[in-house]
């Protein structure tokens, strides 16, 4: 990465991105293990459960799978309309991950007083969203912060290439690293804690993400 405050803030943003990887571990081991069989940050399995569902297995839920679509594109189209007119991408950042923060904080405490599954779905599941959305605009190569399929096709496909980016790879490999590290840690707290324990660590993530990015921002 290059030098001077242009290196600083793609390193700062670098360091936001992989803190949100951890977040979409923590969020999924928490739906899938307690919210039924449902990904939150990952669309792509949402829409094999779909498919799993109709075909008759008894495990998957159709209409759970399809709130989560839906909450993530929620999610997507309020980051489009309402967060467009945050230019920088860590003002940006900082605006979201705000969203982000008070969404998980409202399925925390929801999930505490044992409230309605697919309505703690739909609020993971748009906080999600608007994560996803974010990434995709502030545009750090090998960091999607949730589906590790291409970045791990980049990643193993570039071995040994002579024109293979060293920082590119790296990141790559820092961002499956931190997804594992959040699903297990999410998956630890959801089955030796409780599953509001797991969504708590997922919203202080989002708040150490909005925070950094305020504070960054101000100066």
């Amino acid at each position: 990465m290059s030098g001077g405050p242009d290196g600083d803030r793609r390193r700062l943003l670098t360091f936001l991105l992989l803190v949100l990887t951890v977040l979409s571990g923590l969020i999924d081991a928490v739906s899938i293990l307690s919210l039924g069989h449902v990904f939150v940050a990952n669309m792509t399995g949402n829409l094999v459960f779909v498919s799993l569902g109709l075909a008759g297995a008894p495990q998957f839920s159709v209409a759970t799978s399809l709130v989560a679509l839906g909450g993530f594109a929620v999610g997507i189209l309020f980051s489009r309309t309402a967060l467009t007119r945050f230019g920088p991408p860590i003002v940006l950042m900082s605006a979201a991950a705000g969203c982000q923060t008070a969404l998980l904080a409202a399925a925390t405490a929801l999930h505490a007083l044992a409230g309605p599954r697919h309505v703690l779905v739909l609020i993971c599941a748009v906080a999600m969203g608007i994560q996803n959305a974010t990434a995709g605009r502030v545009g750090i190569g090998g960091l999607t912060t949730t589906v590790m399929t291409r970045t791990l096709v980049g990643l193993i496909g570039d071995i040994g290439a002579p024109t293979r980016n060293r920082g590119v790879a790296l990141r790559q490999a820092l961002s499956v690293a931190a997804l594992v590290a959040g699903a297990l840690v999410g998956g630890l707290l959801v089955l030796l804690v409780t599953p509001p324990a797991a969504l708590g660590a997922a919203t202080g993530c989002a708040l150490l993400v909005a925070g950094t990015a305020t504070v960054a921002a101000r100066r």
